[in-house]
């Protein structure tokens, strides 16, 4: 059979499993009988690095879900164009804007909930 080493990635022939020194770079390969293989680990739904063994990651127990993905992004800011000299420019949620650029007072088209002074 033929297996590639692990270091510096020379392909060559073995007779089956066991450790074979790798002709070109002298490193020590393993190669396992591929029948008898076991499927990888998995740590919290997650494959595992190679020769972790389920249950030997403190604080994880075999079989845990992995966490939820992370929230989309939050939507960009809206951009907009002063009429006045056309630079364009991001705001945030304001229904007026100074443009950065000429200094004109420019309506967002944003509409901004009124605060209660309750």
């Amino acid at each position: 059979m033929k297996v590639r080493c692990g270091s510096c990635r020379n392909e060559f022939e073995v007779a089956g499993p066991g450790k074979y020194s790798c002709p070109v770079c002298g490193s020590v390969n393993v190669v396992r009988d591929q029948t008898t293989a076991t499927p990888p680990a998995a740590v919290g739904g997650y494959p595992a690095a190679p020769g972790v063994v389920a249950g030997d990651v403190p604080g994880v127990v075999p079989g845990d879900v992995p966490p939820p993905p992370p929230p989309p992004p939050q939507p960009p800011m809206p951009k907009i164009e002063c009429p006045e000299c056309g630079f364009g420019f991001f705001v945030g949620q304001i229904a007026v804007a100074t443009c950065p650029n000429c200094e004109a007072e420019v309506e967002t088209g944003i509409e901004v909930a009124e605060e209660s002074d309750d």
